[in-house]
């Protein structure tokens, strides 16, 4: 299944994707609940807004499980109002205010070794602020004066379902909501200057992400994904989650033991090689760039550069 944030007449909608039937919850659920006499979910707040949603909790899973098997049971086509093509819309980032987006570094082999760092022993956490959030198709910009040296970054991001405290490795699963791609862009002047990353990381804009976000029974196993990111067209990172040192299990119980995780909470799983300011001559973005993250199951993020 996917869920998604998307622009409707000017207003942001939830949509959600499954098995091929792409719908706008609130008009699905109205429908349904016309057609049945049930409520699946508590409030229209809960069907137009992601964050919204997930707080709900066990019960929103449940109801969109059990609206979307109706759907597909339907022997009539689905009104105009409630099916959504998804090549047609202008999507926003999926959830726009989550408690906190925090970020793993040097969390792959491969780029460890591009910049000549160690293999860290534990991870490495920092933070990206929500005010750095944008969507698909948004475009990526900052003050020149503030940074000469910006760089991307393809990510693997894991959204919290439930609130997570203090969990074992083996239990992780259970309170991943999906995944989605991120793109860690990093101002790297003020990044090394401050000596610690979060004002670097956190520019405005500095944090796109989407489209979906896709569970887990559609993503696979998101420590066995491809993940690569484009400029311009160019292929510039090309790797696989399975070279993560750390596997989402471990970052979600070692994160755990100290912070508590809330329900639509962002986890950034960190990068693989390829970064610009590795390379030679470093690689930096500039005003018209255009970035593509892949990652296998999850689709494409695209995002400019103004």
């Amino acid at each position: 299944m996917k869920l998604f944030t998307y622009i409707n007449h000017q207003q942001k909608s939830l949509g959600v994707e499954n098995d091929g039937i792409a719908v706008d919850l609130r008009e699905a659920h109205a429908w349904y609940a016309r057609e049945t006499q049930e409520f699946l979910f508590p409030s229209v707040d809960t069907t137009k807004d992601l964050l919204a949603l997930i707080r709900y909790g066990e019960a929103a899973w449940l109801g969109l499980e059990k609206l979307m098997n109706w759907l597909a049971d339907q022997n009539m086509p689905l009104p105009e109002s409630i099916r959504l093509q998804l090549e047609n819309l202008k999507f926003s980032a999926p959830i726009e205010n989550p408690s906190k987006i925090v970020c793993v570094g040097l969390n792959y082999r491969d780029h460890c070794e591009e910049t000549g760092t160690p293999i860290p022993e534990k991870p490495i956490f920092f933070c990206k602020f929500p005010s750095s959030i944008i969507g698909p198709d948004d475009a990526v910009s900052w003050p020149p004066k503030s940074s000469s040296q910006v760089d991307y970054e393809a990510e693997l991001a894991v959204v919290i379902k439930k609130k997570c405290k203090g969990i074992p490795p083996e239990q992780a699963g259970d309170y991943i909501a999906g995944y989605t791609m991120l793109n860690d862009i990093s101002a790297r002047d003020a990044q090394f200057a401050d000596g610690q990353w979060i004002r670097g990381k956190s520019f405005d804009t500095f944090c796109p992400f989407g489209p979906y976000i896709v569970t887990s029974d559609e993503a696979g196993d998101a420590n066995n994904l491809f993940i690569r990111c484009r400029l311009n067209g160019e292929l510039v990172q090309d790797s696989n989650t399975n070279k993560m040192i750390f596997k989402i299990p471990e970052l979600l119980s070692y994160l755990s033991q100290t912070i508590t995780l809330e329900p639509g909470d962002i986890l950034s799983t960190g990068t693989p090689h390829g970064v610009g300011f590795t390379r030679k001559p470093p690689l930096y973005l500039k005003p018209g760039d255009q970035m593509e993250v892949e990652i296998e199951n999850l689709g494409v993020l695209k995002n400019r550069v103004a």
